[in-house]
């Protein structure tokens, strides 16, 4: 990054004093930890602190400038304006745009993080891919991201998430994406949103972001697949599926005793080559093709694709097989859970051998429709014939009692203590909950290597 303070104060329509204007900015910090010479230290202000606080130590580690809400009585130059956080996102979608790189974005209730990762694996023939670290993906997030684009990047994968209207419509045109990617909708957050439909708008707020030549990849499968593709015209779509209709689809589906899909990776219907996915599920299937959808469309070679997908790793905490104690495989999916991706997770289980188990944590941000949707997972869950549901939580109780033979508990120890105590010798458990519920303590009680 390197721009002056003067372009700066441009970007954000406020004025610099004349003789600091060709002051050079070779980064933007917000992180008093991160200071480093020549950056720019924006204060943001939060809850629990202010970053106004932190102006002073940011001129003794060697700041140039920095960019605040109210003076700050220190000899620093200092850019101020109403609001840090949106001054923020102003920045970031000026260095987006002074870059010439191809941007692929990615949202949806489930799987975006996956999508993203399968992205840049599948972009890495272009040359350097930048993509979002973590769960960076909100209105602080994505800029920072933003920021961090350089000459060298030959393309970038942006994750945008969401928990109220109006964010990532937001964030979008600030990523200025040329291929944006719609996963699904599955009922996360659904208690923040107050609906389905009110998901499937925020997620719809991608669309705004892209260019008139731009594309949108959308899921043939889902149910609001017709609502995104009305909303991207008359721009481009290209959709993904398990539908006769998607443009990129799989066919001769085949699935091993340990969950993971090998398949014919078609494009309009023409076979481009046999896949064997090392991911679980047959919801990475579908993430597959989003991710290839989008890397045919930047040009990335069929052989390329079809081999970088072929060696895709697994996300920490979202289906990772870890062996047990006494022979038991647990399927660690304990990174998050919202409804459909637990029913998905299920599918994956139940295509073990049985006996199949599962600890289910308690699916948070539902609002209202949290009995009703934890129910649903137990009637769900016996539907497929697994042979015990485990609760932890109290939000998580109904799933137990609508299962009919499941059990409940209240803290983690004593749920772990049952489970090594009980869990029959080649038992196939599937751990998950939302991040909230901590499920990770019950993996990590039965991992035979600690």
């Amino acid at each position: 990054m390197q721009w002056t303070l003067g372009q700066l104060a441009s970007v954000l329509g406020i004025e610099t004093l004349v003789d600091r204007a060709q002051l050079l900015v070779s980064s933007v910090v917000t992180d008093s930890r991160k200071i480093e010479p020549g950056c720019l230290f924006v204060a943001l202000k939060g809850p629990r602190f202010d970053g106004h606080d932190f102006v002073a130590l940011a001129h003794e580690l060697g700041a140039v400038a920095a960019l605040v809400e109210a003076p700050v009585a220190v000899d620093l130059p200092q850019l101020v304006c109403p609001d840090t956080r949106l001054a923020l996102g102003l920045i970031a979608g000026a260095h987006r745009r002074a870059w010439h790189g191809p941007v692929v974005a990615v949202t949806g209730n489930s799987g975006k993080t996956t999508v993203k990762e399968m992205c840049a694996a599948l972009l890495a023939p272009l040359g350097d891919v930048l993509a979002t670290q973590g769960n960076l993906n909100n209105d602080f997030g994505a800029p920072l991201t933003l920021l961090q684009l350089r000459p060298h990047h030959q393309a970038a994968v942006i994750e945008l998430g969401a928990n109220h209207l109006g964010e990532i419509a937001w964030t979008a045109p600030l990523s200025k994406p040329d291929v944006a990617i719609i996963t699904n909708v599955t009922g996360a957050h659904v208690g923040e949103f107050g609906g389905m439909g009110q998901i499937a708008q925020a997620k719809s707020e991608l669309l705004v972001g892209l260019g008139e030549q731009g594309t949108a990849v959308l899921n043939r499968d889902d149910h609001y697949f017709t609502f995104w593709a009305a909303r991207a015209a008359p721009r481009r779509v290209v959709s993904f599926g398990f539908h006769p209709e998607a443009d990129v689809s799989a066919a001769a589906l085949s699935c091993d005793s340990q969950g993971r899909y090998a398949f014919t990776l078609l494009q309009h219907g023409r076979a481009l080559g046999q896949v064997r996915l090392p991911l679980l599920g047959k919801h990475n299937v579908s993430n597959a093709l989003a991710a290839a959808a989008a890397a045919l469309m930047l040009g990335v070679p069929e052989e390329q694709v079809i081999s970088r997908l072929e060696s895709l790793q697994a996300l920490a905490g979202r289906l990772v097989v870890v062996s047990g104690l006494r022979g038991v495989t647990v399927l660690d999916d304990t990174y998050n859970a919202n409804p459909g991706a637990v029913k998905v997770a299920l599918d994956t289980l139940a295509s073990f051998p049985p006996p199949r188990w599962c600890a289910l944590g308690a699916m948070g941000e539902l609002g209202e429709a949290s009995a009703a949707l934890h129910a649903d997972i137990g009637h769900y869950a016996a539907e497929l014939g697994i042979d015990e549901l485990l609760t932890l939580g109290e939000a998580a109780r109904p799933a137990s009692e609508a299962f009919g033979r499941g059990l409940h508990f209240n803290d983690h120890e004593t749920l772990t203590r049952y489970v090594t105590h009980t869990l029959p010798p080649d038992t196939t458990l599937l751990v998950k909950g939302s991040r909230s519920a901590g499920m990770e303590h019950v993996v990590n009680a039965l991992r035979s290597d600690k």
